[in-house]
């Protein structure tokens, strides 16, 4: 374990969710959570998806969802206000999480992307903090049709805007996610050779989600490395700024965890993001903890006090 803490630099803006709730913030209120940001550093958000069966972060043509607010212009406007870079996530049709198999027609969730992201370009290209591409669909090994999802989609976004970066943040078939079912770190490491065959210079980053390993997280790790390297793709680290192993799901992490995984991760990456600020880091959360932990990760990481 290094001696060294990673410092968070970057973070997803979770607003179109899956399974925690929604913010309902208003204009004002994202504005103090992106000065909030500021103060500890982050210089990049990433929306977590563009959208979500009918819902999006704008009100979509492609989607349908023509009532919906503008969040995206809002996020990439304080973005801009503040400095950071924004990468901009694709569409889910929810369909990947109907089972563990895979998609089973990935033709159309690729169809429905590229409208869609031809339709974020159109509306936010020219955007001076529009700074890449998010693939939302996590996955955690070679599941049928993602080799293909991934290739097409990047492909398309590539040729629309081939000076981006295209992230993406897996996550660990470990067994505490998948219990008997689980793959080991041998094992990730073929099943994800696979999956990147013919992704060279398509996908340009890997953040893979600290918390879907407990304590055979550095043997994952070391092994991540190792392929994201021998394909070229810039490696991050996705430390989760929530607890999965608590009863209730999901409380803020606690700060004697998450220092400890930016001290096990900080060797082996590039950047560190977190999922997610605005719910489990923000003094403006509706969790006390998470303004607990804000003040404690400026007090041990960053060794100031936090103004909130």
């Amino acid at each position: 374990m290094s001696d060294r803490i990673g410092k968070i630099t970057g973070t997803f803006l979770d607003e179109i969710t899956i399974d925690i709730g929604s913010l309902n913030w208003s204009a004002a209120d994202w504005a103090r959570s992106f000065e909030a940001m500021a103060f500890i550093g982050i210089d990049t958000v990433i929306i977590i998806r563009g959208g979500l069966r009918d819902l999006g972060v704008f009100p979509s043509k492609v989607i349908g969802n023509r009532h919906d607010p503008d969040l995206a212009q809002l996020f990439l406007d304080e973005a801009a206000r503040h400095g950071m870079r924004l990468f901009f996530g694709t569409y889910d049709s929810g369909m990947l999480y109907l089972g563990s198999r895979g998609l089973s027609d990935p033709k159309a969730e690729l169809d429905l992307n590229r409208r869609f992201a031809d339709e974020v370009f159109d509306r936010y290209g020219a955007h001076p903090a529009f700074k890449g591409w998010y693939m939302t669909h996590e996955v955690s090994s070679n599941l049928k049709g993602i080799n293909e999802l991934y290739r097409e989609l990047a492909g398309h976004l590539k040729n629309q805007t081939p000076m981006l970066p295209i992230l993406i943040s897996p996550y660990y078939p470990s067994r505490l996610i998948f219990g008997d079912k689980y793959l080991t770190p041998e094992q990730f490491g073929q099943s994800w050779r696979e999956l990147l065959d013919g992704l060279t210079g398509l996908v340009d980053i890997m953040a893979f989600q600290d918390g879907t390993c407990r304590d055979d997280y550095p043997e994952y790790l070391a092994v991540a490395k190792t392929f994201a390297d021998d394909f070229g793709i810039e490696f991050w680290n996705n430390v989760e700024a929530f607890d999965r192993n608590m009863s209730y799901h999901f409380p803020p992490r606690d700060i004697r965890q998450l220092t400890r995984r930016l001290r096990i991760t900080e060797p082996y990456v590039t950047k560190h993001i977190t999922f997610e600020f605005t719910h489990f880091m923000s003094p403006n959360s509706e969790f006390p903890g998470a303004a607990n932990l804000y003040r404690r990760y400026c007090e041990t990481v960053l060794g100031k006090q936090s103004p909130w």
